[in-house]
């Protein structure tokens, strides 16, 4: 009798293989994958779709050339700083257009992006868990950001598509970006009190319904 595959290996697998059934679609490394969703989002051909404000287009842009060049360095607070960047832009561009009744949002494509980007989110948090805990400087602003961690921020974003219409599709991919963050901060010793936290938040989320 084989093993029962492990949630974050199942991730892994789909990640690894065509992505939202599309022949092809793996093609792409890791790194060009923030670049190219930045990409399919700027030249999406909406008649709904609002103009991105001057700053989520420039953090766009500054996302996707910092992916596209690959750039590797071991400052971990660099690392966390675009890490985080690059969560945010994807929450507000695309899991928050998701959240909304327009009905003349192409919702099959919207959901492929969000599919997408939380991919992404697994892969960074996977490779930098500390940006979970991240908050920002206090010389920085964010639009719609507080001075609150970054997963006290995103969860509510990524909690509020479960049970959305048309939405569904997306069920397994939330389950298992909250299995790969419990996972990542697990394997991260100075961030173990996390785990703790974070289940404290969703039981309270769940008794709260």
């Amino acid at each position: 009798m084989m093993a029962p595959i492990s949630r974050s290996t199942a991730a892994n697998l789909r990640f690894n293989g065509p992505a939202n059934g599309v022949p092809g679609a793996q093609e792409a490394p890791p790194s060009t994958m923030a670049a190219q969703l930045i990409n399919n989002i700027s030249t999406t051909n909406e008649p709904s779709r609002p103009v991105e404000p001057d700053d989520l287009t420039r953090l766009m842009k500054e996302v996707s050339d910092v992916e596209l060049n690959a750039m590797e360095t071991d400052d971990v607070a660099i690392k966390l700083e675009h890490k985080h960047k690059l969560i945010y832009v994807f929450a507000r561009a695309v899991l928050e257009r998701l959240d909304t009744d327009d009905p003349f949002v192409n919702h099959e494509q919207l959901i492929s992006q969000a599919s997408e980007a939380l991919d992404i989110f697994m892969l960074a948090i996977k490779e930098v868990p500390g940006v979970l805990d991240y908050v920002l400087p206090p010389e920085a602003t964010l639009q719609s950001r507080g001075r609150e961690p970054l997963w006290a921020w995103l969860f509510p974003r990524v909690l509020t598509l479960l049970g959305r219409r048309q939405c569904e599709k997306l069920t397994e991919k939330i389950k298992d970006f909250f299995y790969d963050s419990y996972q990542a901060v697990a394997k991260s010793p100075q961030h173990w009190n996390l785990n703790s936290i974070f289940f404290t938040y969703l039981k309270e989320c769940v008794s709260s319904q």
